[in-house]
C-alpha cells in the first residue's frame, strides 16, 4: 500500500490537471467535450485516491525512501544541484526581517524587491541555500508572490529529491502546485510542475499537458533549454 505523502502528491497533481484543462478550455485549446472528459477522469481519480487515503494509517515521523525520481531531473538541474547539499540543513540561514545588508527600515514592497535581487544574485553566484532562504522570506511577506512560489518550490523539490527528505519533497510539490493556481500564465510554473509530473510514472499525460501549455506561454531561451529533454521525450519538438 502506498504511503500518505505519495497519495497526497497525486491528488495535488490531479487537481492541477483539472485547473490546467479549464484554463486550456478558456483559451480555446480544448473543446467542451474534451474538458468534461479530463475533469471526469481526474475527479474520479481524486475520489479514489481520497478513499485510499482514509485506509492508510498515519506513519510515525521518520525519514522514508521516496518513490524513484527521474534521472532527467538531475540532468536538467545539474548546475543547481551542485550547491544543494547544504540547503536542507540551512533552510533558515537568513531570519525573516534580516537581509544581507541588515536594513530593517524598508517598506513592504521595497523589502520584497530587495530580497528578490538578493535571491537572483545568490543564484547567479551559485549560493542556492541563500537564494532559497530569500525566497522563503518573500513568501512570509507576500504568500502569493508568484516568483517566490515557483523558485522556492523548485529549489525545495530539487534539494529534497537529492536528500530523499519526504517532508520537504511534499512541500516543494505543494508550492509548485500553488504557483500554477496563482500564476497560470507563467511558463516557469508549468515547466517545473511538468518536470515533477514527468518523474511520476502515473502522471506522464499530465506532464505532457504541462509542457504543451508551457510552450504556448512564450518561454525564454533558458527555460526552453531546461525543458528540451522533456520536449523531445513527449515529441513536442
Amino acid at each position: 500500500m502506498r504511503n500518505r505523502e505519495i497519495i497526497r502528491d497525486e491528488i495535488s497533481l490531479r487537481k492541477a490537471s483539472i485547473t490546467d484543462a479549464r484554463q486550456e478550455f478558456e483559451n480555446g485549446d480544448l473543446s467542451e467535450q474534451e474538458l468534461n472528459s479530463v475533469v471526469a477522469r481526474d475527479e474520479a481519480a481524486i475520489a479514489q485516491l481520497e478513499e485510499e487515503l482514509t485506509d492508510v494509517k498515519p506513519e510515525a515521523p521518520k525519514r522514508t525512501r521516496r518513490r524513484r525520481r527521474s534521472l532527467l531531473i538531475l540532468g536538467v538541474t545539474c548546475l543547481l544541484l551542485a550547491a544543494l547539499g547544504s540547503v536542507v540543513a540551512a533552510l533558515s540561514l537568513r531570519q525573516a526581517g534580516n537581509s544581507s545588508t541588515g536594513n530593517l527600515s524598508l517598506s513592504h514592497n521595497q523589502r520584497i524587491h530587495q530580497l528578490s535581487l538578493e535571491a537572483e544574485a545568490d543564484l547567479a553566484g551559485g549560493n542556492v541555500t541563500a537564494a532559497l532562504s530569500a525566497y522563503q522570506q518573500i513568501l512570509q511577506l507576500s504568500p502569493k508572490n508568484p516568483e517566490a512560489l515557483i523558485q522556492s518550490g523548485w529549489l525545495t523539490f530539487s534539494a529534497a529529491s537529492t536528500t530523499k527528505d519526504a517532508t520537504l519533497l511534499a512541500r516543494g510539490i505543494s508550492l509548485l502546485a500553488e504557483s500554477i493556481s496563482v500564476a497560470p500564465l507563467n511558463p516557469a510554473a508549468h515547466l517545473y510542475y511538468g518536470i515533477v509530473a514527468a518523474s511520476t510514472p502515473n502522471d506522464q499525460a499530465l506532464a505532457k499537458a504541462q509542457f504543451k501549455l508551457f510552450l504556448r506561454l512564450h518561454p525564454s531561451a533558458t527555460q526552453l533549454a531546461i525543458a528540451q529533454p522533456f520536449l523531445l521525450k513527449y515529441k513536442l519538438r
